[in-house]
C-alpha cells in the first residue's frame, strides 16, 4: 500500500460555499480594478494578468458560485482580456 494520500476529487460536496467565496472574489475584484487603472503592460503589484486570470479560474472551479458571483467572475475575465488586447495594440503601435 502506498503511503501517499489520494487528493480529494472536486465534486459538489467538496466545493467551497458561495458565502466563503465572496471574500476572495471581493479581493480579486479590487486587485483587477487596480490592474485596470495602471497603464503599463507589465505586472501590477508583482502579479501579472495571467496570475489574476488564474485566481479567477481557480475560484470558479473550487467554489459553488451563485449566478451573481459567476457574472462577476466573467466580467472580470472580460476586463482582463480587454486590457491584454489594449496592451497588445499599444505595443505593436510603438
Amino acid at each position: 500500500m502506498s503511503a501517499l494520500k489520494k487528493a480529494p476529487s472536486l465534486n459538489p460536496g467538496n466545493l467551497m460555499p458561495a458565502s466563503l467565496a465572496d471574500r476572495q472574489l471581493d479581493h480579486i475584484e479590487r486587485m483587477v480594478r487596480s490592474v485596470m487603472r495602471v497603464n503599463s503592460a507589465g505586472p501590477v503589484h508583482g502579479m501579472d494578468q495571467e496570475y489574476w486570470e488564474s485566481r479567477l479560474r481557480v475560484l470558479m472551479n473550487e467554489s459553488d458560485l451563485v449566478a451573481v458571483q459567476q457574472h462577476r467572475v466573467k466580467r472580470l475575465l472580460l476586463d482582463l482580456a480587454k486590457r491584454a488586447r489594449s496592451n497588445a495594440l499599444t505595443q505593436t503601435a510603438a
